[in-house]
């Protein structure tokens, strides 16, 4: 505070003499009536106005002096969009409208962009699980993906809604090793669901799975020409029988009537059948010439 005192001296009417004094409550130096803070030796001036002081090293001290901002944690006196005491350079999620600021920028497209800032422009989130619809792969967090719901013609959005609900009641299962038949979605399991069972015969899964009775009917038959083939040659004891059999046999290979693995075994046999029909046609002919 700056006091004038007028002193009059007798005979000198002209003359003035002014004392000048300074109230400084603090002792810093500086006078109260600029000092900001009248009350702390180590603080005396605030530039841009915040209540942070422009002295560093203080619990009072403005991080951004030269900002006005009303952040509290871990800096003081830098921008706080949301007023949540964190400053914006230091915040996840500066608008805090529940997505991140990355989520948001990430989600935002040509047509239509996200603001960081604003915590009325917010990306759809349908499950509320922080993550936007747009980047979210369950919108309705119900542990089936979108693509599957998609593919499969249940409802994204609704929670409610699976391929094993989508019927009426519960149509699937999932076979999990240790733990037997689930109804939850389980991604090392093995589906069984009236769903899957539609969507495969509706989609290019048909075709497949309409020749599997055409494979079954070739193996059935293979299977039993190969049992067939078998018995007739434990019923030969004749060389040159073996060999029309043989012959057989090769015929059958090249018309794919037998399996590989069904043709070696049988001519694995014939060889065996030949050497057995050889010793005994040696032992027969020895005795005959010693008679």
């Amino acid at each position: 505070m700056l006091m004038v005192v007028i002193i009059q001296q007798e005979n000198e009417v002209s003359e003035l003499q002014l004392a000048v004094f300074f109230a400084d409550s603090d002792g810093d130096g500086h006078d109260d009536e600029v000092d900001d803070y009248p009350d702390n030796p180590d603080a005396w001036s605030d530039s841009d106005g915040d209540g942070f002081s422009d002295q560093p090293g203080l619990n009072i001290s403005d991080d951004c002096p030269n900002t006005n901002g009303t952040s509290y944690r871990h800096m003081k006196g830098c921008i706080d969009t949301d007023g949540d005491g964190k400053p914006d350079i230091l915040d996840d999620d500066i608008d805090n409208d529940g997505i991140s600021n990355d989520l948001e920028l990430a989600a935002s497209t040509a047509t239509q962009q996200f603001d960081i800032f604003d915590p009325n422009s917010v990306p759809p989130d349908n499950d509320w699980d922080t993550i936007p619809d747009v980047l979210d792969e369950d919108d309705d967090n119900d542990g089936w993906s979108d693509q599957i719901e998609l593919e499969r013609g249940s409802n994204t959005t609704d929670e409610d809604s699976t391929p094993f609900t989508m019927y009426g009641g519960n149509t699937g299962w999932f076979f999990v090793s240790g733990e037997g038949f689930v109804t939850e979605y389980n991604d090392y399991g093995t589906e069984f669901s009236l769903s899957w069972l539609l969507t495969a015969l509706s989609s290019e899964l048909i075709i497949p799975i309409a020749l599997i009775p055409i494979y079954l009917g070739i193996w059935y038959y293979r299977h039993r020409t190969f049992e067939r083939f078998d018995k007739e040659l434990t019923e030969i004891t004749n060389i040159n029988d073996l060999r029309r059999f043989e012959k057989t046999v090769n015929e059958a290979m090249r018309r794919r009537k037998l399996q590989a693995h069904h043709g070696v075994i049988l001519r694995n046999t014939i060889e065996t059948k030949e050497d057995e029909i050889d010793v005994s046609w040696f032992s027969k002919y020895s005795k005959d010439s010693e008679e």
